[in-house]
């Protein structure tokens, strides 16, 4: 009989160029909540953790390396109101659209979820959804 060990995403984790940047990005484009990292002041390298929700954290890191990304490799978030969502991008003139391109439109999944695709100071694709939690 097969175990259970009843697996779950604890966190993702990615590397940023300029950690601050990244940083204000996070907070103030998805609305992402700060945590403190576990080892306060003494760390080994610069770092910013956030709260996804559930338990489940984003921690992003300063680190010199070449970042190569496809569309293909995104983080997904959900989102309460994606009507909002939309204004509030326009507003701050964030570029977005649909998977193959930035033409400022959402497309809906076979499922009825409508989501949009944009990138993080570092080029990660952020992908946005009305999926319901």
């Amino acid at each position: 009989m097969a175990q259970n060990f009843n697996t779950e995403l604890e966190h993702i984790s990615i590397i940023v160029k300029d950690v601050e940047k990244s940083a204000a990005f996070y907070k103030n484009i998805l609305h992402l909540k700060e945590l403190p990292t576990p080892w306060g002041e003494n760390t080994p390298l610069p770092a910013v953790f956030f709260d996804l929700g559930n338990k489940r954290e984003l921690h992003v890191t300063e680190y010199n390396s070449e970042i190569k990304l496809h569309k293909f490799i995104h983080l997904a978030f959900a989102i309460n109101d994606f009507d909002a969502y939309l204004q509030f991008l326009n507003k701050i003139g964030i570029s977005y659209g649909e998977f193959s391109d930035k033409n400022m439109k959402f497309q809906t999944r076979i499922d009825g979820v409508r989501q949009i695709y944009f990138q993080d100071p570092d080029g990660y694709w952020i992908e946005v959804n009305d999926a319901k939690h």
